[in-house]
């Protein structure tokens, strides 16, 4: 903070509830209170951190309980790792009502609205990595190539590798050709030009 307080100062306004006692204490100094402020949604949010951690470190408990095993969760991991990373996916949710697109609420979590209709629906937020497969990389292809990817992906088909020798000779051939430098004079008709 910028103003000096002693320790007992801070605890006695770490104590306090709400920001309308920070003003009664401090005479309505707007810069105390907006570090007060950040400082109270600092200590919220790592409290709710520290709740998920919590909570996701029990789910794998539960997990292992039910035979999982930490090479799987591993796989599992690296998995979600590369899906994240990913940009190629869909975002829409179809309206269970009217068959209309949906619009995602920023203020609620995973919910979504039809403005056709007025219909509210959860939506999985993994849904839309359903069907990619994470080991293929997709956005730095075209249309037509990320089609052929997922067509490929989906009929679990390994795409052809070219023959290493094959390649090696197609190189010694480009390799063993004895090249000219380009002339552009020619391209351009120097030499027939009237002047």
């Amino acid at each position: 903070m910028s103003a000096d307080f002693t320790d007992e100062q801070m605890r006695q306004l770490a104590k306090m509830s709400s920001v309308d006692e920070v003003d009664a204490a401090l005479g309505n100094k707007e810069s105390l209170k907006s570090e007060f402020q950040s400082a109270k949604e600092v200590e919220r949010l790592t409290a709710m951190v520290e709740e998920q951690q919590t909570l996701l470190h029990a789910m794998w408990l539960m997990l292992q309980e039910h035979s999982a095993t930490n090479e799987e969760f591993d796989e599992c991991l690296k998995n979600a790792v590369l899906l994240r990373k990913r940009k190629d996916f869909k975002t829409e949710k179809v309206c269970p009502n009217c068959g209309k697109l949906m619009q995602k609420m920023e203020n609620l979590l995973f919910t979504y609205k039809c403005y056709y209709c007025g219909a509210e629906d959860l939506g999985n937020p993994y849904k839309k990595y359903d069907g990619i497969d994470p080991n293929v990389v997709y956005e730095d292809l075209n249309e037509v190539a990320q089609e052929a990817a997922v067509a490929a992906a989906a009929a679990d088909t390994a795409p052809e590798i070219p023959d290493e020798e094959a390649e090696l000779r197609n190189a010694q051939e480009i390799l063993s050709k004895d090249y000219q430098p380009y002339d552009v004079s020619k391209d351009l008709n120097f030499e027939e030009e009237d002047v």
